[in-house]
């Protein structure tokens, strides 16, 4: 069978050139200037050829003089082999991946592969008749190629099957045969058992392995007890013919055809009907009457998985042989599935030595060992393998972490995984040993053990393989009670657990909600201006939307203490506002980490305050960053001091396993500049008693940061890494300070704490369904239009009043004012200088007074620039002035009026000298 596969395969790739210049590329302009190639890369001189088939039933060859006498001549698998370290033993692997990878597998077909069927009308002697089987003459090649590569005749025979010739049914008058045929085999194995009255009965049980619908493969004629154990009967005759001697195993195989190929290996097979069925107590104890022990190989597949660990922990004797994913190298079977059974195994590994490493892999759940003495006595010990393979069945495992020093124990409950510490096995352990009503001097024994878990030292079997990724570039899972969510820029689509598969979530990351879907609670198109404009729902359910939204009502004050309408640029700049929010939900909801998208959420307040270290607050900004931690795992930094970030261990607690770092409160001089390493590259951190950890972008968790103050940096590195979000006044607290008609906080607008103990689940599940959409919107923009800017214009006067600061704005409102002869004209510094330090009562530098002077140019509305380009004679404005006065070298500063500025234009374009495009800005 794999050498008519190989044949395939050829006739798939030019006679297997395709085959040689995957594997050696540099072969292909060989072959086509005739010249030799390098087949391996130690060699200095080119020494391989290519030569052509001899004639039609030949392939391509490869010969690497270089390699000695006898030695370096390929055929196209040979060369595969050669490429990828296999041996002999591994040649049906190597057939098997190329015919996948040049698609010759022998896929089944509805229309191809069907047995003959004829109708007619039921003879007389036919009505009321049972269904008949009449049998072939025996078992040719093409069966047993269908069968297994190893299996023959006697194998089959020895299980009581038979090729079928004619299925014969009678029904409602009419008589159905039902024939094989070259591409549809039939087989029939015949059951024998004892009723419950002592007498012998039988029933058939047919199998058509080529039925397009895997679920009728298998079919019974006749009464078959609701419990029965294939291939006893053939157990029984094998151990009758040793002369009563018990073999050395019997294996519980999953299926028939896995039984043929276990018996094809030297090893006694016998299943059940189904995966599912359970071995009983009785069975196992006939199975010993015949064997030394029991093994027990289930399919790799989810179903199979959970039978054999479930079989395990039941009869806890029973040794299992476990097959993994690599045994099959996620190689395909003719349904375009995993292979995951005991044929598959065979079929890529067809040779006894494979077998017998797979048994010798059995393990029991039986932890103890028990030793009797001459006297009868009784004592135990704890196999410290079998213990923690007992454990491994039970979900206990440890987590490779390498950034703890001490063991991480975590418990697997289907993909629910969860954090435990080493007490907490010890006591189910314990538990369990009490339940089963084990002998008390064992328990007492498993007390004493030097095996059992502990808080620095674990034996346990470490998991490095689990898969928490719950997003992609264009995706996002999330988890809740009902099931786990899917949302992608297209559509938010729910699923049952029971479809999830080959990943894994932590426990903590299950919402404790129910998740429902709403119809959208917002809309967002282009307007004819092509800005995206939201529109929302009316009646949308969610109160968290309609925080966000009055937290996004920057002129609220104009429309509900003023009683006026918005302009047009208004309602712009709150949609403007809106839009970032619900687009930055979506972006810190969404777990995947892009190094182009690698932003950190920055609050602010919209409101100016009268100087740098004054501040509003109580705008809501904390508690948008904690609604979003209902969904992701977070992790909180109170920075109301700056130096926090001195502290050695601030992000001690911080793992994979979290999502976003909120930093609130942030201190006004708080150093972000520590952070920024962290948003953009790897993370860094250390725990408290263990060593520093290092956590890769693509798994480390975005940063959110909340303050009252302005953002005091805005270069481009800084800007390049924050995304701001505005907060408007419209939750304040009123005090003396302010003008406030009242104290606004959320749970007035809704009657309730939001999130809260008491919140209703119809109210969470708005919630939620809002949070979803967010992502669903993030998702659909394309990604360099993502990053949606809020309306800046008032943050950024506050930020440059805050810049100029309360003294100074006051002493320059009086200096520079229009009437007060002090602009337009040059003026010395230390005369400058010299005035302001008259009017304060602290000692300010000349660097810093310079810095607050450029500060206050830049926010006066009827200021232009200091030094202008007109003056200084340099290319830009804003450079020194320094020249000599009175003999001595001095600076000086020319603060310009934009009145002067104006006129200036204006006189130039009167000229005509240039165009407006063209002037020179003084």
């Amino acid at each position: 069978m794999t050498q008519n596969l190989l044949e395939k395969i050829y006739d798939h790739s030019n006679n297997g050139l395709d085959i040689i210049f995957d594997v050696c590329p540099q072969a292909v302009d060989a072959v086509a200037n005739k010249r030799k190639f390098r087949l391996r890369s130690s060699e200095h001189t080119p020494s391989a050829c290519v030569y052509p088939p001899k004639d039609a039933n030949d392939c391509w060859h490869v010969k690497d003089f270089g390699m000695g006498e006898g030695e370096g001549y390929f055929s196209p698998i040979d060369l595969y082999m050669w490429d990828r370290g296999y041996t002999q033993a591994q040649f049906a692997i190597a057939v098997q991946e190329l015919a996948e990878q040049y698609g010759v597998q022998d896929e089944l077909k509805q229309g191809a592969n069907k047995p003959e069927v004829i109708k007619r009308p039921a003879l007389p002697c036919e009505i009321g008749k049972p269904v008949r089987v009449t049998y072939g003459d025996g078992f040719t090649a093409a069966d047993l190629s269908v069968w297994g590569p190893c299996v023959k005749a006697e194998h089959l025979m020895e299980l009581d099957w038979n090729t079928v010739a004619t299925i014969t049914r009678t029904s409602d008058g009419t008589t159905t045969i039902k024939k094989p045929t070259d591409t549809y085999p039939i087989y029939a194995q015949v059951c024998m058992y004892q009723d419950d009255d002592g007498n012998m009965q039988s029933f058939i049980k047919v199998y058509e392995p080529k039925n397009f619908n895997k679920s009728f493969r298998f079919s019974i004629i006749g009464h078959k007890p609701q419990h029965y154990l294939f291939g006893l009967a053939a157990l029984r005759r094998k151990y009758e013919e040793r002369g009563e001697v018990k073999l050395d195993e019997v294996v519980i195989v999953s299926g028939g055809s896995d039984a043929a190929n276990c018996l094809s290996m030297g090893y006694q097979p016998v299943w059940l009907s189904s995966e599912t069925e359970t071995l009983q107590e009785a069975d196992l104890k006939l199975l010993m009457k015949y064997a030394k022990r029991v093994v027990n190989i289930p399919d790799i597949d989810d179903t199979g998985m959970k039978a054999g660990r479930r079989l395990a922990l039941s009869l806890p004797t029973i040794h299992t042989a476990w097959m993994t994913a690599s045994d099959m190298h996620l190689l395909h079977d003719n349904r375009g599935r995993y292979r995951k059974d005991l044929k598959d195994y065979i079929q890529l590994n067809p040779h006894r030595a494979a077998m017998r490493r797979l048994i010798s892999r059995a393990q029991c759940a039986q932890y103890w060992i028990e030793r009797h003495d001459k006297d009868g006595n009784i004592s135990y010990s704890i196999s410290a393998a079998r213990l923690n393979y007992y454990l491994a069945l039970n979900g206990y495992y440890t987590l490779k972490d390498d950034a703890h020093k001490d063991p991480v124990y975590i418990h697997i409950d289907g993909i629910k995984v969860t954090r435990v510490m080493a007490k907490t096995i010890t006591n189910f352990l314990f538990t369990q040993a009490q339940r089963e009503g084990l002998d008390e001097a064992l328990q007492n024994r498993l007390l004493r053990s030097h095996d059992l878990p502990t808080n620095s030292v674990s034996h346990l079997i470490e998991c490095d393989n689990l898969d928490f990724n719950n997003s992609t570039p264009t995706s996002q899972r999330f988890y809740f009670r009902n099931g786990w969510v899917e949302v992608t820029g297209s559509d938010i689509t729910r699923h049952p657990y029971s479809n999830l598969c080959d990943c894994y979530v932590w426990a903590d990351n299950i919402v404790e909600h129910d998740y429902r879907n709403m119809p959208a609670m917002f809309t967002v198109d282009k307007n004819s201006e092509g800005q995206l404009v939201v529109a929302i729902t009316e009646n949308q359910p969610s109160k968290l939307f309609q925080f966000v939204i009055n937290a996004s009502r920057l002129y609220w004050r104009k429309v509900d203490e003023g009683h006026q309408s918005l302009t047009l640029q208004e309602r712009n700049d709150e949609n403007q506002c809106l839009l970032a929010k619900l687009v930055n939900i979506g972006y810190l909801l969404h777990g995947y980490k892009s190094e182009s998208a690698a932003w950190a959420t920055f609050c602010i307040d919209s409101t100016m305050g009268e100087t740098e270290d004054e501040c509003n607050g109580r705008s809501g900004k904390s508690f948008y960053l904690k609604a979003l931690g209902q969904l992701l795992n977070t992790f909180s930094i109170e920075a109301r001091v700056k130096s926090v970030v001195e502290n050695r261990f601030l992000f001690d607690g911080v793992s994979e396993k979290t999502d976003l770092i909120i930093v609130d409160e942030c201190h006004k001089a708080l150093n972000f500049d520590y952070f920024f390493g962290r948003i953009t590259g790897t993370f860094r951190g250390e725990a408290k008693g263990d060593h520093p950890f290092e956590i890769p972008f693509s798994k480390s968790p975005k940063f959110a940061f909340g303050t009252n103050y302005t953002i005091r940096k805005n270069d481009p590195s800084t800007m390049g890494r924050v995304w701001p979000q505005i907060f408007s006044d419209y939750y304040h607290e009123k005090t003396k300070q302010n003008d406030y008609l009242q104290t606004r906080k959320i749970s007035d607008d809704f009657g309730c704490n939001l999130m809260g103990s008491e919140y209703p689940e119809n109210d969470w599940q708005a919630d939620i369904a809002f949070l979803m959409q967010c992502v669903k919107l993030y998702l659909s923009l394309p990604a360099a239009e993502r990053k949606i800017m809020p309306p800046m214009q008032q943050v950024e006067r506050r930020a440059e009043r805050a810049a100029v600061g309360k003294d100074f704005e006051e002493w320059a409102e009086v200096y520079f004012a229009p009437d007060g002869g002090n602009l337009d004209r040059e003026i010395k510094q230390d005369e400058m200088y010299a005035n302001f330090s008259r009017e304060i009562t602290y000692r300010v530098s000349k660097n810093v007074f310079t810095k607050r002077l450029k500060a206050y140019c830049d926010y006066a509305s009827h200021i232009h620039c200091l030094n202008p380009a007109s003056i200084t004679g340099k290319p830009k404005d804003g450079e020194r002035i320094l020249r000599r006065a009175d003999g001595v070298l001095s600076y000086f500063y020319y603060v310009q009026s934009t009145e002067e500025y104006e006129a200036k234009l204006a006189e130039r374009a009167q000229r005509g000298s240039e165009s407006e495009e063209q002037v020179i800005i003084f």
